[in-house]
Protein backbone atom coordinates (compact mmCIF):
# COMPACT_ATOMS: atom_id res chain seq x y z
CA UNK A 1 0.00 0.00 0.00
CA UNK A 2 1.28 3.44 -1.08
CA UNK A 3 -1.51 5.79 -0.96
CA UNK A 4 -4.26 5.69 1.67
CA UNK A 5 -7.55 8.38 1.80
CA UNK A 6 -8.66 8.58 5.25
CA UNK A 7 -12.46 10.36 4.87
CA UNK A 8 -12.81 12.29 7.49
CA UNK A 9 -16.80 14.24 8.46
CA UNK A 10 -15.27 15.42 12.10
CA UNK A 11 -17.68 12.99 13.93
CA UNK A 12 -16.40 11.10 17.10
CA UNK A 13 -16.77 8.23 14.76
CA UNK A 14 -14.18 9.46 12.14
CA UNK A 15 -12.20 10.62 14.73
CA UNK A 16 -11.92 6.84 16.13
CA UNK A 17 -11.53 5.50 13.11
CA UNK A 18 -8.44 7.85 11.93
CA UNK A 19 -6.35 5.24 14.27
CA UNK A 20 -6.56 2.93 12.36
CA UNK A 21 -5.72 5.02 9.05
CA UNK A 22 -2.75 6.41 10.87
CA UNK A 23 -1.91 2.41 12.15
CA UNK A 24 -1.71 1.47 8.34
CA UNK A 25 -0.23 4.14 6.83
CA UNK A 26 2.85 4.08 9.15
CA UNK A 27 3.16 0.61 9.36
CA UNK A 28 3.22 0.52 5.37
CA UNK A 29 5.10 4.10 5.42
CA UNK A 30 2.78 5.35 3.27
CA UNK A 31 1.21 8.09 1.80
CA UNK A 32 -1.95 9.48 3.83
CA UNK A 33 -4.37 11.97 2.57
CA UNK A 34 -7.34 13.16 5.10
CA UNK A 35 -10.17 14.17 2.57
CA UNK A 36 -13.14 16.39 4.03
CA UNK A 37 -16.20 16.76 1.38
CA UNK A 38 -18.01 20.09 1.54
CA UNK A 39 -21.82 19.89 0.57
CA UNK A 40 -24.83 22.23 -0.36
CA UNK A 41 -22.06 25.17 -0.12
CA UNK A 42 -23.49 28.49 -0.04
CA UNK A 43 -22.70 31.00 -2.57
CA UNK A 44 -22.01 33.52 0.01
CA UNK A 45 -19.44 31.04 1.47
CA UNK A 46 -15.27 32.48 1.50
CA UNK A 47 -14.51 29.11 0.16
CA UNK A 48 -10.99 29.80 0.08
CA UNK A 49 -10.58 30.61 3.52
CA UNK A 50 -13.06 27.77 4.48
CA UNK A 51 -10.88 25.53 3.03
CA UNK A 52 -7.65 26.48 4.77
CA UNK A 53 -9.75 26.34 8.33
CA UNK A 54 -10.84 22.73 7.17
CA UNK A 55 -7.18 21.69 6.22
CA UNK A 56 -6.46 22.78 9.54
CA UNK A 57 -8.84 20.85 11.52
CA UNK A 58 -8.08 17.69 9.19
CA UNK A 59 -4.45 17.88 10.47
CA UNK A 60 -4.85 18.91 14.07
CA UNK A 61 -5.62 15.31 15.18
CA UNK A 62 -2.80 13.91 13.66
CA UNK A 63 0.08 13.31 15.82
CA UNK A 64 3.69 15.34 15.32
CA UNK A 65 5.45 11.91 15.28
CA UNK A 66 3.36 10.08 12.73
CA UNK A 67 4.65 12.23 9.90
CA UNK A 68 7.95 10.11 10.75
CA UNK A 69 6.35 7.52 9.52
CA UNK A 70 4.36 8.26 6.70
CA UNK A 71 3.60 11.41 4.84
CA UNK A 72 0.36 13.16 5.93
CA UNK A 73 -1.54 15.64 3.48
CA UNK A 74 -4.81 17.28 3.44
CA UNK A 75 -7.52 17.92 0.85
CA UNK A 76 -10.99 19.75 0.90
CA UNK A 77 -13.41 18.49 -1.93
CA UNK A 78 -17.09 21.05 -2.95
CA UNK A 79 -19.95 18.38 -4.14
CA UNK A 80 -21.48 15.14 -3.21
CA UNK A 81 -19.72 13.32 -0.84
CA UNK A 82 -19.37 9.76 -2.52
CA UNK A 83 -18.68 11.25 -6.04
CA UNK A 84 -15.96 13.26 -4.70
CA UNK A 85 -14.39 10.56 -2.84
CA UNK A 86 -14.41 8.21 -5.75
CA UNK A 87 -13.14 10.89 -8.13
CA UNK A 88 -10.18 11.99 -5.84
CA UNK A 89 -9.80 7.92 -5.13
CA UNK A 90 -9.19 7.54 -9.08
CA UNK A 91 -7.43 10.82 -9.90
CA UNK A 92 -4.31 10.15 -6.74
CA UNK A 93 -4.91 6.04 -7.77
CA UNK A 94 -5.41 5.39 -4.09
CA UNK A 95 -4.81 1.66 -2.91
CA UNK A 96 -7.27 1.96 0.29
CA UNK A 97 -10.08 4.23 1.11
CA UNK A 98 -11.00 4.01 5.12
CA UNK A 99 -14.50 5.59 6.56
CA UNK A 100 -15.35 5.78 10.48
CA UNK A 101 -19.27 4.37 9.92
CA UNK A 102 -21.87 4.93 12.25
CA UNK A 103 -24.98 2.70 12.57
CA UNK A 104 -28.44 3.60 10.65
CA UNK A 105 -31.01 2.00 10.77
CA UNK A 106 -32.86 0.04 7.43
CA UNK A 107 -35.08 3.04 6.85
CA UNK A 108 -32.63 5.34 6.55
CA UNK A 109 -30.46 3.67 4.63
CA UNK A 110 -33.73 2.81 2.08
CA UNK A 111 -34.83 6.59 1.85
CA UNK A 112 -30.85 8.18 1.78
CA UNK A 113 -28.75 6.08 0.96
CA UNK A 114 -25.14 5.62 2.60
CA UNK A 115 -22.20 7.08 1.27
CA UNK A 116 -19.94 4.37 2.69
CA UNK A 117 -22.03 2.22 0.41
CA UNK A 118 -21.85 4.34 -2.50
CA UNK A 119 -18.04 4.46 -1.93
CA UNK A 120 -17.91 0.75 -1.52
CA UNK A 121 -20.30 -0.27 -4.77
CA UNK A 122 -18.82 2.51 -7.01
CA UNK A 123 -15.39 3.06 -5.90
CA UNK A 124 -11.50 2.34 -8.00
CA UNK A 125 -10.38 0.87 -4.82
CA UNK A 126 -11.12 -1.20 -1.09
CA UNK A 127 -12.68 0.44 1.55
CA UNK A 128 -12.39 -0.40 4.98
CA UNK A 129 -15.39 0.64 6.57
CA UNK A 130 -14.86 1.12 10.69
CA UNK A 131 -17.46 0.89 12.58
CA UNK A 132 -17.00 2.26 16.16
Amino acid sequence: MKKIIFCMDFSRDSERALQYALSLAMEYNAELTTLHVLENVPATLDIQGETSRICQQLERPVPEDAKNWCKVKSEVRIGKPYEEINKFATETQADLVIMGVRGRNAIDLALFGSTTYRVIQLGPCPVLAVHI
